[in-house]
């Protein structure tokens, strides 16, 4: 594990790496050594700054962008052409699942990349969930499943928010909590209201069934960790197309 000034280089390390590789294959090295120059710091201090509170679990998460998502990189762009969300989605909701491991399977027998379970697989018209393109491409339909029963009024991101805890706990959670929301005053369309009353709807439901309960009380955590790679993955794909037009 890496841990502060090593951890810095390791970061720099990953996002100089493919400023290598296009430096080999392009005429234009000196317009991209001008931009590695200018914006490296910028992108290396915006992930920094996310992540300051887990810096092993940065180190381990750039080690899993260079060796593990390339190889995966064109399913989860093909999953996400007929959603509403960008591919990085996808694959953030992918890494918090398996840490984009094809053969991943929990205690509960779910498995793959997307952690399916038998019935969501079969909904989805997935028959190997151990197949990391039929997984992916599963479980991006099935977020937009959740995605598209929410109404249409609710602020995108929020929106975004509330289909991934519904992929985790199951929609009807998510209709309850937001169901108590309104009822107590609050605002069923913003996430941040419906994840408290998540909360009260999960100790209703689960607070009798011990491992039940703790299963679904970290649905809130579960969004957390997904919108930190989404925003992790969003920086280091902006780095990459602004790469690409320096050198174009």
């Amino acid at each position: 594990m890496l841990l502060g000034g090593e951890l810095k280089k390791s970061l720099k390390h990953s996002l100089f790496s493919f400023i290598a590789l296009l430096a080999v294959v392009s005429l234009e090295a000196p317009a991209l050594a001008s931009f590695s120059q200018q914006n490296v710091n910028i992108f290396s201090e915006e992930i920094e700054f996310l992540w300051e509170d887990d810096p092993i679990g940065l180190s381990i998460f750039l080690e899993r962008t260079e060796e593990r998502l390339p190889r995966f990189e064109n399913s989860f762009k093909q999953s996400s052409v007929n959603l509403d969300v960008h591919w990085t989605l996808i694959a953030a909701i992918s890494y918090q699942e398996s840490h984009w491991n094809p053969k991943a399977i929990s205690d509960t027998g779910v498995r793959g990349m997307m952690m399916l379970t038998q019935k969501t697989a079969k909904e989805m018209g997935i028959k190997k969930r151990t197949n990391a393109e039929q997984s992916i491409l599963g479980g991006a339909n099935y977020f937009q499943k959740n995605l598209n029963r929410l109404p249409k009024e609710i602020p995108k991101l929020d929106k975004i928010w509330m289909a991934l805890a519904g992929y985790n706990l199951g929609f009807v959670n998510i209709s309850l909590a937001r169901e108590l929301t309104l009822k107590n005053g609050g605002n069923p369309n913003l996430w941040s209201d419906v994840s408290i009353y998540l909360t009260k709807i999960l100790i209703e439901r689960y607070a009798n069934e011990t491992n039940e309960f703790e299963k679904h009380v970290q649905a809130i955590e579960y969004v957390k960790r997904i919108q930190l790679y989404y925003q992790t993955l969003s920086i280091l794909n902006r780095e990459k197309e602004m790469l690409l037009l320096a050198v174009n």
